[in-house]
């Protein structure tokens, strides 16, 4: 991911092939985005090309406590504004999405991380996984499965959806809990939660290898035999979106949309 800075703001975009993309190469060049970022009183993050350059950008910058602007240039995406919405005159509102906060606890080791999507935890070595699951450490649940994902309602409609699971609006205060091809409790269904509860999970039997993955990146690998804690909450900041006035139906409706609902 490169970036630029722009009078006040940075402007973060995938320079990968770039001169094959000309929409995008025109836009970083063009009056019209100096325009548009002129039009802001505060800093901000602009990001331009896809999902995958948002997650990116807000992993590097979110601890500056800056709004995002997201610009889509790609064929499909899913929380980016569309191009057409964006012109130098344009009218806004701002929104806050929660991030996750994982805190992995490996023989006496902390390791932290966030995610705007979703935390991933997958058996290793294909060997199944007996975790315990607890609440904010009161109800708790005996999983053996294959993955589980703890997900944002940003990103619902990713793997959480694939596993047939109704996708969360955006707006709704609420993580969801939704196992992979869970072997005890053979029919575990996903489990929805508050969003201001902790999510606590421990190896107590079995340890073997375990994954941990944030938005879909890589974050840690706990080998066999070794204990693991894991607390997953919501992070103390979050993610402030700049959303084109124009556009906000379209992006709101983007969750009906994806569950075969007419708009």
């Amino acid at each position: 991911m490169e970036n630029i800075k722009l009078n006040w703001s940075l402007v973060c975009y995938d320079n990968f092939d770039i001169e094959n993309k000309l929409k995008l190469k025109n836009f970083l060049e063009s009056d019209e985005l100096k325009t548009i970022i002129k039009s802001f009183s505060d800093k901000t993050i602009v990001v331009l090309w896809w999902d995958w350059t948002m997650l990116r950008a807000i992993k590097e910058y979110n601890d500056k406590n800056l709004p995002f602007l997201w610009i889509n240039f790609w064929h499909k995406w899913f929380l980016l504004n569309s191009r057409e919405s964006i012109t130098p005159e344009f009218n806004y509102v701002e929104r806050k999405y929660p991030l996750l906060e994982v805190e992995v606890w490996v023989n006496w080791h902390k390791r932290t991380e966030i995610a705007m999507n979703e935390i991933d935890i997958r058996a290793g070595a294909w060997k199944m996984i007996w975790l315990n699951i607890s609440l904010s450490k009161r109800q708790k649940i005996n999983i053996e499965w294959d993955w589980i994902i703890v997900t944002t309602p940003a990103w619902s409609t990713w793997y959480n959806r694939s596993l047939q699971w109704p996708i969360i609006p955006h707006t709704l205060n609420a993580f969801a809990i939704t196992p992979k091809a869970p072997w005890k409790p053979r029919w575990q269904s996903p489990i929805l939660i508050n969003d201001n509860e902790i999510v606590w999970i421990q190896n107590t039997w079995r340890k073997h290898p375990v994954e941990i993955y944030c938005d879909w990146r890589p974050f840690l690998t706990v080998e066999e035999n070794n204990d693991l804690d894991i607390t997953i909450k919501k992070a103390k900041n979050m993610v402030k979106v700049i959303i084109a006035k124009n556009y906000i139906d379209t992006w709101d409706n983007k969750v009906l949309q994806e569950q075969w609902f007419e708009v």
